[in-house]
């Protein structure tokens, strides 16, 4: 959203849809790119990690088929770890626009930190965490006599289980995080956000190594809590609820109509109220000072043209102090502006009289049957 406009151009669900199509292709297409390149040089790149790991030539493969599937799985990696980048930058792009100020700076910065610390992590798990486990372990099993000789595949499904757990926790994190963004999690939305939770423990659970057998369960479940701690961390909507619901409802000449409260409390000057004062269900909007926010007008143009609002109506004032774009705004979609005057009455104060005033005002209206 830019907000030197306060009316973005309004584009169809069908065109949204046909950018991320684009994409994914995209991403898909630089992913078998990445698979080709490395599919050239992994026995290489495997045979130079080895040796690294272990010069003294304390790693071994046993099995008859370990070496093609080490193969396989960083073949993968590898290929996910080129795309990851090119995958976040498309999706930034994707999401900027319907995106305020803050909420970019929040998703730039989430992005610019994985940028760094994901390369270090994984440099750390292949390079200095794995180096370190043979060495402790030639250590502390060393029998005199005896050469130690420890599996390869093994050693390489602990790394790559890490690496794995680390791409899939910055994947899911990411979308859980626009999902929050954009109004798709939210109260009354959180089956969408459960099952999405649900797919990545479940592609943990299926998908770890043999090696994290007895730990996949709760790798899975601090994944999932660390996923949703970090995506809770994103900017709450300027109004409350980025996605409220607008019900229809009849006024009492029998007309249908969209309304809205709007709960501004005017830099903390106008006093708010509980919903269930209000005795039905009126979307309510919950920005801090309204007259003053562009974002938070930016936000308020949208969601009346996306719903169709028929009438506004703000608890503090008559609307009057709103900028004239958004009152010019309102008047050419044919919403009613109006208020409860409620920073004029002395007796707003009290939860009674707010009490009463909001029952005065959803009492013109019913449910539609």
């Amino acid at each position: 959203m830019d907000n030197t406009n306060l009316a973005d151009r309004k584009v169809p669900v069908a065109s949204h849809l046909d950018d991320l199509h684009v994409i994914i292709r995209r991403t898909a297409f630089v992913f078998l790119i990445a698979l080709g390149i490395s599919t050239i040089w992994i026995e290489t790149i495997l045979i130079e990690w080895a040796l690294s790991q272990s010069p003294s030539g304390a790693l071994s493969v046993y099995g008859p088929y370990d070496w093609i599937e080490m193969r396989f799985a960083a073949v993968i990696i590898i290929a996910s770890v080129i795309s990851l980048p090119f995958f976040s930058l498309d999706l930034r792009f994707f999401a900027s626009s319907g995106l305020l100020p803050a909420e970019k700076r929040w998703l730039d910065s989430y992005l610019i930190v994985n940028a760094i610390f994901v390369p270090i992590i994984l440099y750390w798990v292949w390079f200095i965490m794995v180096p370190n486990y043979i060495e402790a372990g030639l250590q502390i099993d060393s029998i005199y006599g005896v050469t130690p000789r420890y599996d390869a595949s093994e050693i390489f499904a602990l790394a790559s289980g890490l690496s794995w757990i680390l791409i899939l926790s910055f994947t899911s994190t990411l979308f859980l995080s626009l999902s929050r963004l954009f109004g798709l999690v939210e109260e009354g939305r959180s089956r969408f956000r459960n099952r999405a939770l649900a797919i990545v423990g479940g592609l943990l659970i299926l998908t770890l190594p043999e090696v994290f057998e007895g730990l996949r369960i709760l790798i899975a479940i601090l994944v999932m809590i660390s996923t949703e701690a970090i995506s809770r961390t994103a900017p709450d909507g300027p109004l409350g609820s980025r996605n409220p619901v607008f019900q229809q409802v009849i006024d009492r000449d029998g007309r249908g109509q969209r309304i809205s409260l709007v709960d501004c409390s005017c830099e903390g000057a106008c006093p708010s109220f509980n919903r269930d004062w209000l005795g039905q269900e009126i979307a309510v909007l919950q920005p801090r000072a309204l007259c003053l926010d562009t974002n938070e007008q930016i936000a308020l143009i949208e969601l009346m043209r996306r719903n169709g609002v028929n009438r506004l109506t703000i608890t503090g004032c008559n609307g009057n102090p709103l900028p004239s774009k958004v009152r010019t705004f309102l008047d050419s979609n044919n919403t009613q502006l109006d208020g409860l005057n409620w920073l004029d009455e002395p007796n707003s104060g009290e939860d009674a009289w707010r009490r009463q005033s909001l029952q005065f005002y959803s009492a013109d209206y019913r449910k539609l049957p």
